[in-house]
């Protein structure tokens, strides 16, 4: 009897020691972000801060320069309106305050073509050098027809016809199924990604987030919305994005990736009883560590 309840006790032992490390990256107990520090790249100090840490990254001055001249072309033509005018800002919130309808008539008045770089056309610009992409297929890429028509009017060429490929070859959408499990999902966009022979290229300096949705329409997943992460001089992560086309860009200090999590799933996670899986956030071909839910929506 002794015997039987020793084994039973490694057994268990066992089990919540396996439990522990499959959850190692939620850690539930942490807090919650609640407060965010960001700029929109609207001054030369900001800009020169980034832009080292862009270089210590890895990534190539061409892609770099491309960024900064899409940055202020964009802050000039809404005339920087309720932007952080100097360096970073910290607030005690997870969402900046913009003016979006301002913002959105400032841009159409002066782009009545081009309805501007969103966050899929902006972080491949910066990592379009650092993913490989070794057998693109574009069969499911109809979703990002707005991008297209974006590339299409865009004031320069971004990407050239290679480069266009590889771009709809990562951000087609990804077949799935009917299940809130995330962990199928991830899995489809994994074997997605194989098939394709997407590769992420100095991964320890510099990664592609992205934000997967789960259509239930078709059941496919997409990236509706992705930044890039770099670590920073102080120890810090630099999440790079543009929120969306007429969005601003933004640029947030954290100081790990359970506090990116937070900020992400705070603004994606807002759903209640849909039908498909939550959003979930992907570090280059991995689950991002720290993945959890958003607290207000549990």
């Amino acid at each position: 009897m002794k015997k039987a309840f020793n084994i039973l006790l490694i057994i268990s032992i066992f089990l919540i020691t396996l439990t522990g490390c499959s959850n190692k990256s939620v850690k539930k107990e942490e807090e919650y972000k609640k407060d965010l520090t960001y700029s929109n790249l609207t001054d030369s100090s900001s800009q020169a801060e980034v832009k080292k840490a862009m270089k210590s990254a890895g990534i190539l001055s061409e892609n770099i320069d491309s960024f900064f001249q899409n940055v202020n072309y964009y802050n000039n033509a809404i005339e920087k309106k309720s932007l952080v005018k100097d360096g970073f800002v910290t607030i005690d919130s997870l969402e900046p305050e913009y003016d979006q309808s301002a913002m959105e008539e400032m841009w159409n008045t002066k782009n009545p073509e081009f309805i501007g770089y969103n966050c899929r056309i902006t972080s491949f610009d910066l990592m379009k050098k650092m993913i490989s992409v070794g057998n693109p297929d574009t069969k499911n890429s109809r979703e990002l027809f707005m991008d297209e028509d974006a590339l299409e009017h865009s004031p320069k060429k971004l990407f050239n016809k290679v480069e266009q490929e590889e771009f709809k070859s990562v951000f087609s959408f990804v077949p799935t199924e009917n299940t809130k499990d995330i962990s199928v999902h991830l899995n489809k966009v994994k074997e997605d990604w194989k098939s394709k022979d997407i590769k992420f290229l100095n991964k320890d300096k510099v990664s592609l987030i992205s934000v997967f949705f789960h259509s239930d329409e078709d059941n496919y997943l997409f990236i509706g919305h992705a930044g890039v992460l770099i670590p920073s001089e102080d120890g810090k992560l630099l999440f790079v994005e543009k929120l969306s086309f007429q969005e601003p860009y933004q640029v947030i200090k954290f100081n790990n990736r359970i506090e990116l999590n937070d900020y992400l799933m705070n603004k994606y996670d807002i759903s209640w009883d849909q039908p498909t899986a939550k959003p979930f956030i992907m570090e280059n071909d991995q689950l991002l560590e720290g993945y959890r839910e958003n607290p207000n929506n549990l």
